[in-house]
Order: C-alpha cells, then structure tokens, then sequence
C-alpha cells in the first residue's frame, strides 16, 4: 500500500503536476492523521473494556469479601449477644443467698464470661484494592467511598474488642484467679476436661463470688464494654449491607 502511494507521488511529480500533487500530499496527511485517529479511538475503546472488565471483577470479588463478613458480624452479634445474656443473669444472681443457686449453673456462665468475641473480618481484597490503586477503577463515587471507609470502620471494632478482651486480660481473669477454682470450671466444660482432672485441693464454693461487690462491679462493666462491642459490630452490618447493594447494582450495569 505504501509503495502504491509513492508510485502516485512519483509520477505526479515526473510529469510536472505540483498542484495535483501538493493536492494529492495534503490528502494523504489527511488520511493519515484519520487512521491515527481511529488507532487511538480503538485503543480507548480497548483500554476502556479492559477497565471495565477489570473493575466488574474486583467489584465480584469485593462482593464475596463482603458476603463472608456479613455471615462474619451475624455470628459474632450473636456471641456477643449470648455473653451479654449470661452476665446479665450473673448480676442476677448477684447478693441473693447463693446457697439455693445451683453450682453447675454458676460455674457455667463463669466459664461463658471468659471469653471475649472477635469479629472474623475478611480484607484481603479491599486491602489489595485499595494499596495497589485499583479501587480507581470503580465509576461510582459513592460506592469508592463507602469503601475507603470500611477500614476505619473495622478499626473502630478492632479498638472496642481490645478494650474489653484486656479488661478481662487485666481484672476479670486475675480476679478468679485469686477467688475460685477454674480447674473446677473447667474439668466441667473445657473440650480438654478430661485431661485436666479434677482438684484434689480443697473444695473450692465458686458461688461465693456473688456475694462480692468487686466481682458485680467487673461483671457490671464487662456488659457495658459488650453492649459497646455489640453496637459497633451492628453498625458495621448496616454498612456492610448497603456497600453489598451498591456492588450489586454497579456489576448489575455492567452486564
């Protein structure tokens, strides 16, 4: 083809036609320039189907992401639910004669207030995402900013769950410690019970807690640190349920 063009060129200037020629020599730029206009606007076009390719399969896998901690905040509010129930009813118990309470139930919602709940979070993804820049490829700004946000959220959890586990760590743990006999408690409910036997020590009463003003007030402040857990983590289910929706309907338009 380009061996044509010069071919024309040449014979228009052999026999003495620069009008033609200088006619033909615009053409050919103009031919060129729209050829490399068309490559560009292909090239656009490609590059714009790659991104958008690209960001329907972050925004799926942001879907999956957020899917799993859905399921992740529904059982741990239900952990942090059940923790509340249990110190609610030792707080019941609390100042009656713990002579008609029965031990078992007592050594069982001690043995609940040990734990401290942790929210199973999944961020892989976003975190992926959002280091490498690839969140850009996301059109909507509003569903970008509900994921920008989604790590100070989960860091506002991070920071209720560390206050209460070192509450617990701190005063609630040393407190039973020094009062009762978790090898009792636990020869009862832990999955290794057997291995660790029971106490050939004195019989320890663990009920006699109830009768102690420092263990109400520990118990006391292990709901009010829960029930603080518990609101961030409903909170973060809202939100979480939104960004699902707003995923949803961005890879809705997508296809």
């Amino acid at each position: 083809m380009i061996k044509f063009f010069r071919k024309i060129r040449y014979n228009l200037m052999e026999t003495g036609k620069t009008t033609k020629y200088f006619k033909y020599a615009i053409g050919e730029i103009i031919l060129v320039v729209i050829g490399i206009l068309i490559a560009l606007q292909v090239n656009n076009w490609n590059t714009k189907r790659n991104e958008s390719r690209a960001s329907e399969n972050l925004m799926n896998r942001l879907l999956v992401e957020s899917h799993k901690n859905q399921e992740a905040l529904n059982e741990n509010i239900k952990r942090i639910e059940s923790l509340i129930t249990d110190s609610e009813r030792l707080l019941q118990f609390m100042g009656n004669d713990f002579t008609n309470t029965n031990e078992k139930t007592i050594d069982t919602l001690i043995y609940s207030v040990l734990a401290s709940p942790t929210l199973n979070y999944k961020s892989s993804t976003l975190d992926e995402a959002l280091s490498s820049g690839a969140i850009s490829l996301i059109a909507s700004d509003s569903l970008r900013d509900f994921l920008y946000q989604i790590p100070s959220i989960y860091a506002v959890i991070k920071m209720a769950e560390k206050r209460e586990d070192e509450d617990s760590t701190n005063n609630l743990i040393p407190y039973f410690y020094d009062n009762i006999s978790l090898r009792q408690v636990d020869y009862r409910f832990a999955p290794i019970k057997d291995r660790i036997g029971k106490s050939e020590l004195d019989y320890s009463d663990n009920r006699i807690i109830l009768k102690d003003r420092k263990f109400e007030s520990m118990i006391d402040n292990k709901m009010f640190l829960l029930n603080t857990e518990l609101n961030r983590n409903i909170e973060y289910k809202k939100f979480n349920s939104k960004t699902m929706k707003l995923l949803e309907q961005e890879i809705e338009k997508l296809n």
